[in-house]
C-alpha cells in the first residue's frame, strides 16, 4: 500500500517493510473487507499469558512470561532489533505526517524463530490521522496514550467557543508528528522492564 500510493524508497525508509500491506478490497451488500498480507502472532501473545481468578472476593491475575519475553531479557540483540524495527516504522510515518495513534502490543505482529526477530508488521490503522489535519483524533487504547492526549480527549467539546479542529490543532502544536506514537512505544518498553502488562491492576502475581 505504501509503496504504490506514496512511492516510498525502501533504502531510505526501511521501516516501510514493517507496515502491513493492503493487498485488496472487497465490497459486498453489507460490508467492506480489507485484505492484508499474512502476518504472525501479536507481540502481546509473545510476551505474556494472563489468567484471572477470584480470591477472597477479589479478582487477581497471574502473569506467565512466554519464551519470547525471556529471550528479550537474555538476548540484547533481539531487544535491539525490536526497538530498531519499531523506530524505523515511526520514522517513515513521521516523514509523511501520519500518526498511527494506537501503538500497542496487539497491533505489532512479530515473527520470532526462538533466536531472532525474522519479521515485524504494524497493523490496524483504524485510529490513524494526518498530523496536518488532526480533526479526527479518537480514544483508541487509553493505557498507551500520552497524558496530554488523554487530557484533550477528556476535555474536547467542553468549551463550545472552540471547535474540535481548533483544539486538536493546539494539541499537535504541543507535539512533533512522532511524539504521539513514541510515547506508546515507551509504554511497551515499560511493560518489558516490569514484566507486567500496563493495563493490569497492582493485584497480580508473576509466574516464572
Amino acid at each position: 500500500m505504501w509503496e504504490s500510493k506514496c512511492q516510498v524508497n525502501e533504502s531510505e525508509f526501511p521501516g516501510v517493510r514493517s507496515i502491513a500491506k493492503l493487498l485488496a478490497t472487497i465490497e459486498d451488500t453489507k460490508d467492506n473487507w480489507l485484505v492484508y498480507e499474512v502476518g504472525s502472532s501479536p507481540l502481546s501473545k509473545h510476551l505474556f499469558d494472563v489468567k484471572g481468578e477470584f480470591h477472597k472476593g477479589e479478582r487477581i491475575y497471574g502473569v506467565q512470561h512466554k519464551s519470547f519475553y525471556a529471550s528479550l531479557l537474555h538476548n540484547k540483540q533481539a531487544l535491539r532489533d525490536l526497538i530498531r524495527l519499531m523506530a524505523e516504522v515511526l520514522d517513515v510515518l513521521s516523514y509523511y505526517s501520519v500518526v498511527h495513534a494506537d501503538i500497542k502490543p496487539d497491533n505489532i505482529l512479530v515473527d520470532f524463530d526462538g533466536h531472532r526477530i525474522k519479521n515485524l508488521k504494524l497493523i490496524d490503522f483504524g485510529s490513524a490521522f494526518s498530523y496536518e489535519n488532526p480533526g479526527n483524533i479518537t480514544a483508541s487504547t487509553p493505557e498507551y496514550l500520552a497524558p496530554e492526549v488523554l487530557n484533550y480527549l477528556e476535555n474536547r467539546g467542553a468549551n463550545t467557543n472552540h471547535g474540535n479542529g481548533t483544539n486538536s490543532a493546539k494539541l499537535c502544536q504541543m507535539q512533533e508528528p512522532w511524539s504521539y506514537d513514541v510515547w506508546s512505544l515507551g509504554v511497551i518498553l515499560l511493560e518489558l522492564l516490569t514484566g507486567i502488562p500496563i493495563w493490569m491492576s497492582l493485584k497480580c502475581r508473576t509466574v516464572t
